[in-house]
């Protein structure tokens, strides 16, 4: 029996696949993680995904057999860590992160900078990162601004009511809709801030509770 390194795990669990994807409903390849890039939030660094990485042993065996036991046991680690990260985060158990693809899709984002009118990696607003969240997670097609995805949601006028993937809506300039981002749990939400790029923060900070101006949902196509 040969002992995988720790960077020789992390390369399998890498080129996993794993999650639902809503364009095949099938599989969608799991992202290619880095845990040192330095967008990541730096109190996640050490969580491990999936066990401890000293203690997992693969014998060296043919590719068909390796291919299977990547596919039953870094599959499961991945998206135990992926679990455990996001709880940690929005302050849940693991067992309520059941939305793999929406995770999955923040963890890919997570940290890409903020810039007005952007729709890439190399910077993204907003309402163009709601927009892409909604076309690759809930296979549903948003329009492009803020006042726009606002103006076609169902109004929700209580917090309590909210649920994951529904969109909250700012005023962060005087009194029109200017900023959006998308419920997670547990007063969290998920957006592109100006000053933070792509990042999670709660509906509970002051700044956010001052600018609050209503949430909505949009019908999903999950089919």
């Amino acid at each position: 029996m040969k002992k995988l390194t720790t960077c020789a795990i992390i390369a399998c669990i890498a080129t996993s696949t794993l999650i639902v994807s809503c364009s095949s409903n099938k599989e969608l390849s799991a992202p290619s993680l880095s845990y040192n890039k330095v967008h990541h939030p730096e109190f996640l660094d050490n969580i491990a995904l999936g066990g401890n990485a000293n203690s997992i042993s693969m014998r060296v065996i043919d590719n068909a057999k390796k291919e299977s036991f990547r596919n039953s046991n870094f599959k499961s680690s991945f998206a135990a860590g992926l679990q455990q990260k996001y709880a940690y985060i929005l302050g849940v158990v693991p067992q309520a992160i059941t939305n793999l693809s929406l995770y999955n899709f923040i963890d890919e984002w997570y940290g890409v900078h903020y810039r007005l009118g952007g729709n890439d990696k190399s910077g993204i607003d907003c309402s163009a990162f709601v927009q892409r969240l909604y076309e690759q997670v809930f296979c549903t097609n948003l329009l492009r601004t803020a006042i726009e995805q606002f103006s076609t949601s169902i109004f929700i006028d209580n917090k309590d009511s909210l649920k994951e993937g529904d969109l909250v809506f700012f005023h962060t300039r005087r009194s029109r809709i200017t900023h959006v981002g998308i419920y997670l749990k547990n007063n969290y939400f998920v957006h592109a801030s100006s000053s933070q790029g792509v990042t999670i923060s709660s509906l509970n900070e002051a700044y956010w509770q001052r600018s609050f101006a209503g949430a909505g949902e949009i019908p999903k196509n999950r089919g």
